[in-house]
């Protein structure tokens, strides 16, 4: 699995400190942002992001701030985490682009489960965009070059006969 990345958008690190243990060892690049300029800016570096946005007291914010990053970063699955539980608000943020909501007490398992649930999402995505895989290489090293590559071709015992030149009688010619 390709690095994702998860952006975590609230203004205490709450979230933060809940997700993160839970995911230990997987390929998950985490960014914590505070301000909507940040937020922005995180969804526009990244590839597919999970969006975990916590409305923490300040909705109509929040709720800005929401539409920016998928503005940023149309392709984002959005999880929004309101802790007043408002039906009304819920659905406005469905309206503005949110892919789930969360409203009234929420515990960590449940905001893990769609984490969890959107990663692969995530990446297919990715690849369908023709994003490859984010590997991590030390390019000091000669060993971290794909073996294809490291060295020349081996010369290929059986090469294919080169293509006939172009005014051959065998190459149909098509009129623009």
């Amino acid at each position: 699995m390709p690095e994702l990345t998860v952006i975590i958008h609230e203004r205490m690190a709450h979230w933060s400190r809940q997700l993160r243990p839970r995911f230990d060892g997987w390929p998950i690049r985490w960014i914590e942002t505070r301000s909507s300029d940040d937020l922005s800016l995180a969804a526009t570096r990244s590839n597919c992001p999970i969006l975990v946005v916590g409305l923490d007291g300040k909705p109509d914010r929040g709720l800005r701030d929401l539409v920016e990053a998928l503005r940023a970063a149309p392709d984002a699955l959005s999880l929004m985490i309101d802790p007043s539980g408002g039906d009304e608000r819920a659905g406005l943020a469905r309206e503005l682009g949110a892919t789930h909501v969360l409203s009234g007490p929420v515990v960590a398992p449940e905001v893990e489960r769609w984490v969890r649930r959107w990663l692969p999402i995530a990446e297919a995505r990715s690849a369908a965009l023709g994003w490859s895989p984010a590997n991590r290489v030390d390019l000091d090293s000669d060993d971290s070059l794909d073996p294809e590559y490291a060295e020349d071709p081996p010369s290929d015992p059986h090469p294919s006969p080169p293509p006939p030149p172009r005014n051959s009688p065998d190459v149909r010619q098509e009129e623009c």
